[in-house]
């Protein structure tokens, strides 16, 4: 079996309803769905069973968190690759998987792209730096991982809401795991996960792990593409985050930028980068 599509449920049988009916509406069945919630009270339990033909194992049981629940439900996966569609979250169109199926070609992490509320596409990068992870992350409902790389190196279950951004910077950036990015929409995202919920928690434990991985002197190379910079200075560090056409309009703001300062004489604009991507 290629593929496992892992969800994670806590009191969300609502959400848990739309993820799964969003899975059951594949027009390809070669894929298991795992369900592991954590002992809800909400009628979630029920909502499994009611849909017991179409999920292939799930448990609930209390666990310690959401990287206690994602790591217990790899240990039960089956396929080379597996993917979170938590509750909430959905299968952006019903051929996602028949697609997406033949570009899973052993590389360690395949990332295709987001779809955050209707309509807006946040796509993952092309091509992975340690920029990327700067206080940034791979969106993981859109994020197919070697089942084994997992099972090897699991979410540390002490971090309460970055442990997925740490598993990507780790993997990508100190152990080299090969990486490849699909244009293709996997997943809608539904708002109120545990980092957007609690935004200072997350950039909390990524600063704190920044922090213990790198000198500050490499940090403040981060930094002054971030906190500090000047706007235009902190789109750039996005950029790589953007389909080629905007890249290509960014391209022509930094040249009208740069124009304006030869009347203006301002230092930032003199300073934009002259090439991206």
């Amino acid at each position: 079996m290629t593929l496992s599509i892992i969800t994670i449920n806590y009191n969300n049988c609502y959400g848990l309803q739309r993820t799964i009916d969003s899975i059951a509406q594949q027009d390809c069945n070669d894929f298991e769905l795992i369900v592991v919630d954590g002992g809800s009270t909400d009628g979630s339990v029920d909502t499994v069973k009611e849909n017991a033909n179409k999920i292939t194992q799930w448990v609930s049981e209390p666990d310690s968190g959401i990287y206690n629940a994602m790591n217990k439900g790899v240990a039960m996966a089956h396929g080379k690759y597996c993917i979170f569609i938590n509750s909430g979250d959905e299968l952006f169109s019903a051929d996602v998987v028949r697609r997406v199926l033949p570009q899973l070609t052993g590389e360690d992490i395949i990332c295709g792209d987001l779809c955050y509320g209707e309509n807006n596409i946040c796509p993952n990068p092309d091509r992975v730096t340690m920029r990327t992870f700067y206080k940034h992350t791979l969106y993981h409902q859109a994020s197919f991982i070697r089942t084994q790389l997992l099972r090897d190196n699991p979410y540390d279950e002490q971090m309460r809401s970055a442990a997925d951004w740490k598993f990507f910077m780790h993997e990508l950036v100190f152990r080299n795991a090969s990486y490849k990015h699909i244009q293709m929409v996997i997943a809608r995202f539904e708002t109120g996960g545990v980092s957007s919920t609690n935004p200072e928690q997350s950039g909390r434990e990524v600063m704190e792990e920044l922090q213990r991985c790198f000198p500050q002197r490499v940090l403040d190379d981060y930094e002054d593409y971030t906190i500090g910079a000047t706007p235009f200075r902190r789109m750039f560090t996005q950029v790589e985050l953007i389909p080629p056409i905007r890249k290509i309009i960014y391209r022509i703001n930094v040249i009208l930028l740069k124009i304006i300062n030869t009347r203006l004489k301002s230092d930032w604009i003199r300073k934009l980068p002259k090439r991206i991507g």
